[in-house]
């Protein structure tokens, strides 16, 4: 299925990070999630990742970036057609995310003792599993 999209909007929508609970030596855990909403013509889809480091059970940084995603006419008919997001694009627009993330991160903490701590790669085929069911107008 085809889905040609241009992102449209990026949205940070929260960003906090605590570097005085930072301790150089211990291993820094990364939990990532994804959000995937539509709206209701199918024209547009958000994509909100949220990202948090935690060290010791402090929580270290935390990110929530919503990237929207303009859906072509021909990729609204595709999805209307199949009544789906597919697995494999909201994948992709998850890895668009996810490098903006890294940006937005490391930007962010520049000049801070956490710069070093860089998003890891994420393996989004363990993350987002399964097509996302959508109902066209």
């Amino acid at each position: 299925m085809t889905i040609p999209y241009r992102i449209v909007k990026i949205e940070n929508t929260q960003f906090a990070f605590f570097p005085d609970k930072f301790i150089v030596s211990d291993r820094v855990k990364v939990d990532v999630a994804f959000n995937f909403a539509p709206s209701k013509d199918l024209s547009m889809i958000r994509c909100t990742s949220i990202i948090h480091y935690t060290q010791n059970d402090n929580l270290l940084l935390v990110l929530e970036l919503a990237t929207y995603f303009e859906i072509a006419q021909v990729g609204i008919d595709n999805i209307k057609k199949d009544g789906k997001v597919p697995v494999d694009f909201l994948r992709y627009m998850g890895t668009i995310a996810i490098g903006t993330a890294r940006g937005v991160i490391h930007a962010k903490t520049e000049g801070s003792v956490m710069n070093p701590v860089v998003l890891p790669p994420i393996n989004l085929v363990e993350i987002i599993r399964e097509d996302l069911k959508v109902e066209g107008e």
